[in-house]
């Protein structure tokens, strides 16, 4: 039987690859062929935390880390200087390069694409026995894993102007969320774009250059390495101006964001323009041009859901930009999120068995994110269709657990963003030992993944003392393992008291959360309900942004 995977983007990608692998069969249902795996935002993989999961991913037979590495037009080590623990690696990618390799993997043959959009999940008595299309085809199947990313309800917004859109040019879904509302806990979120530039009539004279790494070239991929990249691209470092500032504070009444036309909380790491002068006015903000392909740049920073003629104006104030052409303009995209918190760590619903819902679809942010959703998705839906033990990480060996940890433990308030400080072990989890931490779980699960990019076994990895290289590698690893080692008993000892602590710091029965500064209206409101007893609760239910406003007030309560 086939497992019916809705979406093809980077967790429908992520988890048809490794159910594949393991030998299952996968009908992948998609309303464009010629989007699968799109880079829908940034041309970009990694960045702090985001290259860890990558790692992982590639660990458990993932592709993320070899189709990042062999599209980018520059990669390079960044937090070098902050340790070992926080180093990563962060790539520019060729949009058009990554799309081909990417169709290399879908044309596996035991995955089958149909192009149709599912209307209907047919679930009886909560038991999923398959999917109606829009072509009124039903697909016969007891698992479905949801990768639909913005695409449900999605609203683009532009200006004070907005129509329906999962993203642009590209029609939403509107169908079946309306089924799945009724069954799951949802909730609206917004993500945003900036306007893209050609890469004519830019004065580079006024950018402060940003190059890659080329001795040695780093990778994404433990076991694929670049010996050259043939294309090398630079990255440029510009800054907002007082023009820019200005231009934002006179047009923010255009702006469909101030004008509370989106009721979706956007990205705190990736706000628009408008958010950062308006909350941080007094202050120049840069403005990345990262190369999005090899005939126009994409100017990280400068996300906006402004109308066209004020977009215009503001890329015209940025220095060196002032004889630049927009290609592609900037947007909003507001769509629907079911609520991970009625998931399984396993990423299967509590409430309707056989269905998985991976990616942004679960409020998560970034292709990184959602492609290690899927491949826990993926191979844990195979698991289930052999009647086998379900398999998980944990905050212990792997980002990947932290982020399934704090998606379904604590409310999402916000798209969910990984970083290395949202783990405790982030000395342990580091990007350059996940081999060390995951291949031992990619080889109990069987993931034979044959690589059809090199003609060999991804199980080479095991055999160590074949390669020299590895060797030298192993070492490095256990020089920084005694380097840490110290700090992390310590860590350890340190853990357990603050779990202690949290347990006995009692929270009074008649605090009224609603007098605490910085939590929004609906959080106040459901800690009123649950009245959480102690720290410890709290913790678990709340992002650390959250706990601590809470700590901190109750913190000077005590004194």
């Amino acid at each position: 039987m086939k497992i019916i995977i809705i979406g093809g983007g980077h967790s429908g990608l992520e988890a048809s690859n490794v159910i594949s692998n393991m030998g299952g069969e996968v009908l992948l249902l998609t309303k464009n062929i010629n989007n699968i795996g799109e880079l829908s935002c940034n041309p970009s993989m990694g960045g702090v935390g985001k290259s860890n999961l990558i790692r992982e991913i590639d660990s458990l037979g993932g592709s993320l880390g070899y189709l990042s590495t062999k599209s980018s037009l520059q990669i390079k080590k960044i937090n070098i200087s902050k340790g070992e623990a926080v180093n990563c690696t962060r790539s520019q990618i060729c949009r058009k390069k990554y799309k081909i390799l990417s169709n290399i993997i879908i044309k596996k043959k035991n995955i089958k694409i149909v192009i149709d959009e599912v209307y209907k999940i047919i679930i009886k008595n909560n038991n999923i026995e398959g999917v109606l299309t829009s072509k009124k085809i039903f697909y016969k199947s007891n698992i479905v894993i949801i990768c639909s990313g913005t695409f449900f309800d999605g609203n683009i917004f532009l200006g004070l102007k907005n129509y329906k859109g999962g993203r642009l040019k590209e029609s939403g879904s509107y169908i079946l969320p309306k089924q799945l509302k009724n069954i799951i806990d949802y909730g609206k979120l917004k993500t945003g774009t900036p306007p893209r530039i050609s890469v004519k009539n830019i004065n580079l004279k006024n950018f402060k250059i940003q190059k890659g790494d080329y001795n040695p070239i780093p990778s994404l991929s433990s076991w694929f390495k670049l010996k050259k990249i043939n294309n090398k691209k630079n990255c440029w470092l510009s800054k907002s101006t007082k023009i820019t500032e200005n231009l934002i504070k006179v047009n923010l009444k255009n702006s469909s964001i101030y004008k509370d036309l989106i009721n979706g909380s956007s990205p705190r790491y990736c706000p628009s323009i408008e958010d950062k002068i308006y909350r941080f006015y007094k202050k120049n903000h840069n403005i990345f041009l990262e190369p999005d392909g090899f005939n126009k740049f994409y100017p990280n920073g400068l996300s906006t859901s402004l109308p066209k003629k004020d977009q215009i104006k503001i890329i015209k104030s940025i220095k060196g930009l002032e004889k630049s052409k927009i290609l592609n303009f900037g947007y909003c995209v507001e769509y629907t999120f079911f609520y991970p918190k009625n998931l399984k760590k396993s990423l299967e619903s509590k409430i309707v068995n056989g269905l998985f819902i991976a990616g942004q679809i679960n409020g998560t942010t970034g292709y990184e994110e959602a492609a290690a959703q899927g491949i826990v998705a993926g191979i844990n839906a195979y698991l289930k269709l052999n009647k086998k033990k379900q398999w998980y990480p944990n905050k212990k060996n792997s980002y990947i657990g932290v982020m399934i940890s704090d998606i379904i433990k604590k409310n999402i308030t916000e798209p969910y963003r990984i970083f290395t400080n949202k783990s405790v072990n982030n000395l342990i989890l580091r990007e350059t030992n996940s081999n060390k931490r995951l291949l031992i779980v990619s080889k109990n699960l069987k993931i034979k993944n044959k690589n059809i990019f090199k003609k060999k076994f991804l199980h080479f990895k095991y055999n160590y003392l074949e390669n020299i290289n590895l060797i030298i590698k192993i070492k490095n690893q256990l020089f920084i393992y005694n380097k840490y080692k110290k700090y992390i008993l310590f860590q350890e000892k340190n853990l357990i008291k603050k779990k202690i602590i949290l347990k006995n710091f009692y929270i009074p029965n008649n605090l009224n959360f609603f007098k605490i500064k910085g939590l929004s209206k609906e959080i106040s409101e459901n800690l009123n309900k649950i009245r959480p007893k102690n720290l410890k609760i709290i913790k678990n239910i709340l992002s650390i942004n959250l706990f601590n406003i809470i700590f901190n007030y109750l913190k000077n309560l005590r004194n």
